[in-house]
């Protein structure tokens, strides 16, 4: 009789313990949706500047370096910092160019476009594992070539139907969607108002995706192809009001594979 009672009580400890693991274990572990905010160009001191934002809302970027050649030693050592800061390093080409005009001898892309640049990159200690097309856009052939080189490649998105950001399906990466991305612009330029940006952070919750999203200048001038820090700073917060993560691009495979 003991023995039949302290199995009993055995058994409805060890349900207990299972039930209160799945209620609020799996609730612990369980992915809400995240954000990748990558930055292209070279505007290396604007983006410096704003180190103490990124800081601020632990916002962990990736900024793709065009005409790596170019950069002075001041640039560098701040490009250092911000990695030290945990942000990501990726190639944006070595002069900017567009690879679509390649097509026909993607032999000679990355012979005189991609190798240098990854070599310059690498010699200042960021070897790159990312690549962001200049202007955007580019092939399923030359990516091809091009993932013989980089884990990911980010390409663009322009919100040329004028509606909510949600309804792009590129943008956003997923388990089986996130080698090569497509991403939304958020400079002055490209219209996204913060309801817009917060309709496409709450895609990303609801369905548990990463929403790519890619800028350039970081200035308050709200010249085409700036951010402005007042946008930044909300668009920061609404990612942290909404529990998102924030990832670089070279996060995916880790992020996904938690799943």
């Amino acid at each position: 009789m003991r023995n039949n009672l302290f199995s009993s009580v055995f058994m409805r400890l060890i349900l207990t313990a299972t039930i209160l693991f799945v209620l609020f274990g799996c609730r612990q572990t369980k992915q809400q949706g995240a954000v990748v905010f990558s930055f292209d160009d070279q505007y290396i001191d604007e983006w410096y500047s704003q180190r103490h934002l990124f800081n601020r809302y632990n916002i962990k970027a990736t900024f793709f370096i065009s005409r790596p050649q170019l950069l002075s030693a001041a640039q560098i050592e701040k490009l250092k910092q911000l990695q030290a800061d945990g942000h990501e390093i990726g190639c944006h080409g070595l002069n900017h160019l567009n690879v679509v005009d390649y097509k026909d001898s993607v032999d000679v892309l990355v012979k005189k476009e991609i190798k240098p640049a990854i070599k310059i990159l690498t010699e200042m200690g960021f070897p790159p594992s990312s690549f962001a097309h200049p202007f955007g856009k580019s092939l399923p052939e030359i990516d091809d070539v091009l993932l013989q080189h980089f884990k990911y490649l980010r390409k663009a998105t322009y919100n040329i139907n004028d509606t909510t950001i949600d309804f792009y399906d590129e943008i956003y990466a997923t388990p089986n969607h996130y080698k090569v991305t497509n991403s939304m612009g958020i400079d002055t330029n490209y219209n996204i108002s913060e309801e817009n940006f917060e309709t496409g952070l709450l895609r990303a919750v609801d369905r548990n995706e990463v929403l790519i999203l890619h800028a350039h200048k970081t200035d308050s001038s709200l010249a085409n192809y700036t951010v402005s820090p007042a946008y930044l700073e909300s668009a920061f917060k609404l990612c942290r009001q909404h529990h998102l993560k924030s990832l670089r691009i070279s996060d995916l495979e880790n992020y996904f594979s938690g799943h």
